[in-house]
Formats: C-alpha cells, structure tokens, sequence
C-alpha cells in the first residue's frame, strides 16, 4: 500500500478512562490484544489504514479485507497500535444473536478502556446472515447493539458472495471506478456490488476524519492516496 496518510504518533497517546457505567463482558469473551506486528494475511493491504477485526468467526473479515484495497484483516483481536500498525479499528459482525452478543462485547470492552489506549474504534460493520428479514426479536437487539457504536454499517445478504471464494472478489479502492458498459458494472468478478462499493467510501470517510481529528499537529490525510497495493 502506498503511504496515504501522515499517522500521528498514536503510541504516544494518554491513557484512555473507562466510560463510566459501563460494564465490561466477561473475561471469557474479550478479544485478545496482538502483542507484536499484525500478520498480514495474502489479501491484507500491506499497510492497512483501517484493521477489521472479526467479533467472531464467519462475520466475512476475509471476504470484506480482499474487497477493501486499504483494509487489513486482525483476526478476532485488537491491534496494539504499536509496531508500525493503524489503530483504526471496525469491528465486522453477522445478524445473528451469536454475532450481535460478540459485537456488544467488542463495544463494551472498549468502552471500558480494557482495549490498548492508541485503538481508535470506527464503528460496526453488521452483515446479515440471511436473505431472510429477521424476527422483531433481533431487530431490537440489531438496534440495541448499534446504539453502543459512532457508526453503523449494514451490509445485507450479498448472494454472490456464495459463489466466490475471498481472492476471486474484486478490489475497490478511492480511484476504482464502474465501468461505464452495463454488463461490465454488473460482473460481480469485476465490480464489488453497491454495498461494498458504498461501504468502502463510507468506512474511508470515517477513517480520514479520525485522523484530522487526532491530538497530533503533524496529522495530514489524502485519500486520493490510497491506491492500495497487496
């Protein structure tokens, strides 16, 4: 990836308090903390500007990494926001319970500052795990656990992706542009479809703010920049 952005100096930042009257989840289902430079996976942008990171497994990490040219894939843990790594952060969760729980945990983990004091959390990128709508039961958790983030957001049931394994979807980055023939546009295996297309300008938009708005005096952004280089 080529160097987009000025980063501040996010190891140098003060240390984060707890929200107050937030409750923290349960040891047993907190995410780990990398404690050395994140792995980079063959679809992971070689210095990501925004870590997305898995409340649990299946939340389409892999499938949204390979789509995003600055994305990075964290796995299901924090970065330290050491070693060199962003610590902007998007946690990636399905629509169903298992999922919600998992990413109110990584909202509340966070909020209780039991996250490293440099990781600066974007927000909730919510998939739907079906085609179908879900039960009025789960819209109210859905909207339960989306109050928690700054930003939300929602990706529905994308059918293409059954057909494509991560490292056949296409990339999309600031200077990726639809093809003006229709058939063209419409090849999912040349043209992620309008959710991803959308997300990427969104989560980009989210991530360049975070940075202008960060302590350091040094901090510049251009997302025309962000070519993105695997």
């Amino acid at each position: 990836m080529s160097a987009p952005v000025t980063r501040p100096d996010f190891e140098t930042v003060a240390a984060r308090r707890p929200v107050p009257g937030v409750m923290a989840p349960p040891r047993r289902r907190q995410a780990p903390v990398w404690q050395e430079r994140i792995e980079r996976t063959d679809l992971c942008a070689a210095e990501p500007l925004v870590w997305l990171l898995g409340a649990h497994g299946g939340a389409a990490v892999s499938t949204l990494t390979a789509s995003l040219v600055w994305a990075g894939d964290s796995g299901r843990a924090w970065p330290s926001g050491g070693h060199g790594d962003s610590p902007l952060v998007a946690v990636v969760a399905r629509t169903h319970a298992a999922g919600l729980r998992a990413a109110h945990d990584r909202a509340m983990a966070h909020l209780a500052a039991l996250t490293p004091d440099p990781v600066q959390l974007l927000g909730l990128i919510l998939v739907a795990d079906t085609d179908r709508r879900p039960s009025q039961q789960l819209r109210r958790e859905i909207t339960r656990v989306c109050s928690v983030f700054d930003h939300v957001w929602h990706i529905g049931w994308v059918e293409p992706w059954r057909h494509m394994c991560p490292d056949e979807l296409p990339e999309w980055g600031p200077r990726s542009q639809v093809p003006a023939d229709k058939r063209a546009a419409a090849d999912t295996r040349t043209v992620p479809v309008e959710p991803v297309r959308a997300l990427h300008d969104d989560l980009l938009a989210a991530a360049v703010a975070a940075l202008r708005t960060s302590d350091s005096p040094n901090t510049s952004s251009d997302s025309s920049d962000l070519s993105g280089q695997r």
